[in-house]
């Protein structure tokens, strides 16, 4: 049997997650299904509205994760999880992991400084610069972060120590296995 999308009622309370009853993916779930990457920039941040900005920014470090550990940077900037970039990197930089900061930030200057937010731009900047650059560019960036510890220890650290910031009730859509 597959899995169902259904909807579930969450009630994360401070104490609780300060206690480590939540780790920072079980956290973030509620925005996982409701939170679009696909339809575009406004869309995005309409979506995000009812959530904290470190709600915000856990998500979009766990889209960036997800994509750099399965095809790397160039398949994080390609796909539509690209929309994401700029929260991605305020999060490294929120939990105190200035490395991985910069690695993207190294990424992201390879761009200009700048990742354009829609895909169609994002997708020509990312050709042009592997015509320029050759498509290994993210080389350095991907053998960076492969090396480094896990992303995922910080962000339990940090939602444990900043609990307030991660409180929520109410019903989102979720997946039942």
């Amino acid at each position: 049997m597959g899995a169902k999308l259904i909807t579930k009622h969450f009630n994360f309370k401070e104490e609780e997650i300060a206690a480590g009853k939540y780790n920072a993916w079980e956290l973030i779930q509620p925005l996982w299904h409701t939170v679009s990457i696909y339809d575009g920039l406004e869309q995005y941040y309409q979506d995000l509205k009812p959530f904290s900005q470190a709600q915000r920014r856990l998500l979009a470090l766990f889209w960036y994760d997800s994509e750099v550990c399965n095809g790397g940077h160039h398949q994080f900037f390609s796909n539509s999880t690209g929309i994401v970039w700029k929260d991605a990197l305020d999060c490294m930089e929120m939990i105190g992991a200035g490395q991985y900061a910069q690695n993207l930030q190294k990424a992201v200057n390879l761009f200009g400084g700048s990742v354009p937010f829609e895909r169609e731009e994002r997708n020509a900047a990312l050709d042009q610069l592997c015509q320029r650059e050759g498509f290994g560019v993210f080389g350095e960036m991907d053998d960076f972060y492969y090396s480094e510890e896990c992303i995922g220890q910080r962000m339990d650290e940090y939602v444990t120590l900043h609990p307030a910031q991660f409180v929520l009730q109410g019903n989102y859509p979720c997946y039942e296995f």
